[in-house]
């Protein structure tokens, strides 16, 4: 309902007073129909009867004259002689039910027409809400709007621009690039632990742009990295992913046929053992070599080493005697022994145990059980392939007629490899896809945020001198209307002293059609800078003898994140704050409003 009788009241802001509605005049009549009690009809009727009609018509407007003007204000258009002559002598309801009357007979092109004129004042209305309002600025924003769409553009690109009376040039395109920037930050924060695990991925893979990278390295080189990367693995697949399912198909197959062409179920017992076995050894991955390393380096270099561990680890066994608790290089031969030990696929479950319960009290102790464990389920898998191989290849060559190529442990042993081509195949195709998510995201985002860029640079190319130029970060050095604002690549930082009009001329001072666009996140302290709250990011206008200085904090400070000389009353930048110097104006002349500093008469 509220968006409806808001539609409404828009309609009456344009066919009668010939602009786009100011955002607390749309707000306050809604407001009194949704709780006040007034019909549409009560507004029309406060419409035609206010000063601002009265000024817009004239108070001896004739009939005929005000037909015209609302017609050319709803359809941008001069009504015929005929709707005229309808509408002054045949149809004279009073004027505030015109705007009404003309809609419930207007036709499809003269709706189109005010459905584009409402939709772009409802735009200027939302953009500049009462800041930035202006009479004519309103009237301007949809002046020209007609039933086309580009009309349409026309009209949002100008309010967008900032070119209307009384808006901030170009402020809604900073916004919208100040939005890009924020997005594309918080995209990178959000794919920072998915970056960093596929650089980690690639450099155990012996990627060699991700092995390359520094540890600093930035979110931008980890993503050219990882690009290359995937596409260097994508490039290197000796075939693509489909051909191997289909071998390793192939392969399974052949195995399913072998085995039922055992000779016995002996036979058959034993090449089911081999095929576990096999197929454990094949699933369970070695520990990594850094691991490994480390497991053996920890043992061999803990403080808590102590002849109390030894003591208790040479009571495992004898092999384990050469175990010293002082020396450090024979800690270090025993480590491997001791791992070797542990990871041996003929040690027993409870031997291991006791080694747990030796180290238990060392701080590597978990880790080193994590890593060894790996090795002694693949140690175990390889000693019974090794064993049952033996075993069923006797067994399954004794068999007349048998081809030696053809044996069932080559058959499985080719499955087995067919099965990892695959499996690395769709693991290296789920990390190209991975990337491919990640770069193009990444894509869209730059190039919002380019785009963003690009119309400033288009507005400023698109304005003549006598018009309006936006400025980043770089003192002042033309007459025409500025807006200075703080770009991502160039932002506000603390201990920066900008300067706005430095060359001594009156051309260059910060002064009328001036702005400053720092961003909504700051809150104006008109006090002094002993009053600051610390739950704010404030700025400050502080009168020197070097003129305005803006002084902004860069995180939110309490009283005393600058200091005032005490002579010349001048700021100097320092971590907590940034100042920008002003010269040629002092702080009367300058308004605060929602993150805008503008020069004020």
């Amino acid at each position: 309902m509220a968006t409806t009788i808001a539609t409404q009241v828009q309609q009456l802001y344009v066919g009668l007073l010939g602009r786009a509605a100011d955002q607390g005049g749309l707000n306050w009549w809604v407001d009194q129909v949704t709780t006040g009690g007034k019909t549409i009809e009560d507004i029309r009727a406060s419409f035609v009867t206010s000063t601002e009609y009265t000024t817009t018509y004239g108070a001896a407007a004739t009939r005929a004259d005000l037909v015209t003007s609302i017609y050319q204000n709803l359809f941008e258009r001069t009504p015929s002689a005929d709707e005229v002559k309808y509408w002054a002598q045949t149809d004279t309801r009073p004027a505030d039910q015109l705007v009404a009357a003309f809609l419930e007979f207007a036709s499809a092109n003269d709706q189109k027409v005010i459905d584009n004129k409402v939709f772009v004042a409802n735009t200027y209305t939302s953009t500049v809400g009462d800041t930035n309002f202006d009479k004519a600025g309103a009237a301007a924003a949809i002046a020209d709007v007609d039933g086309t769409s580009a009309s349409v553009s026309t009209a949002i690109d100008n309010i967008n621009s900032g070119s209307l009376a009384g808006q901030v040039p170009a402020l809604g395109l900073i916004n919208a690039l100040t939005t890009a920037q924020a997005a594309e930050a918080a995209a990178k924060v959000g794919n920072t632990t998915a970056v960093d695990a596929l650089v980690a991925k690639f450099v155990a893979a012996n990627g060699v742009n991700s092995k390359a990278l520094a540890s600093d390295a930035s979110y931008a080189d980890k993503i050219v990295a990882i690009g290359k990367d995937a596409k260097a693995a994508d490039d290197l697949s000796p075939t693509d992913t489909k051909l191997l399912a289909t071998q390793a198909e192939i392969a399974g197959d052949a195995v399913t046929s072998a085995r039922a062409a055992l000779a016995s179920d002996a036979i058959r017992a034993d090449a089911s053992a081999y095929e576990a076995a096999l197929t454990a050894a094949a699933k369970v991955d070695a520990a990594k070599p850094a691991d490994v390393a480390a497991a053996k380096a920890g043992l061999a270099a803990d403080a808590g080493f102590t002849a109390d561990v030894v003591t208790a680890l040479k009571a495992i066994a004898p092999a384990l005697s050469t175990l010293d608790a002082t020396d450090a290089t024979t800690k270090a031969a025993s480590a491997e022994t001791l791992y070797s030990f542990y990871t041996d696929a003929d040690t027993t479950p409870a031997l291991r145990t006791k080694v747990d319960d030796a180290l238990k009290a060392l701080g590597f102790a978990t880790t080193f059980k994590t890593t060894a464990t790996v090795d002694v389920v693949n140690n175990t898998a390889d000693k019974l392939v090794t064993t049952t191989k033996a075993k069923i290849d006797a067994e399954d060559g004794n068999d007349a007629g048998v081809d030696p190529t053809k044996e069932f442990s080559a058959l499985l042993q080719t499955k087995v490899n067919a099965d990892k081509a695959l499996a690395d195949a769709k693991a290296a195709d789920a990390d190209v896809a991975a990337v491919k998510v990640i770069t193009d995201a990444n894509k869209v985002f730059e190039d919002a945020t380019q785009k963003a860029s690009d119309a400033i640079g288009n507005f400023n190319t698109g304005n003549t001198v006598s018009q309006a130029k936006v400025v980043a970060n770089v003192d002042a050095s033309a007459t025409l209307k500025e807006t200075f604002y703080f770009a991502t690549d160039a932002a506000v930082k603390a201990g920066t002293d900008f300067k706005i009009g430095t060359d001594g001329t009156a051309a260059t001072y910060f002064g009328a059609g001036d702005s400053i666009v720092l961003g909504s996140g700051y809150t104006f302290n008109k006090g002094a800078l002993t009053t600051g709250d610390n739950n704010k990011l404030e700025v400050f206008l502080v009168n020197s003898n070097s003129g305005v200085q803006v002084v902004i904090e860069s995180k939110a400070f309490g009283s005393g994140s600058a200091t005032e000389d005490a002579t010349t009353h001048v700021i100097a930048p320092t971590a907590d704050n940034t100042v920008i110097t002003l010269t040629g104006v002092t702080a009367e002349h300058l308004a605060v409003n929602n993150g805008v500093i503008s020069y004020v008469a």
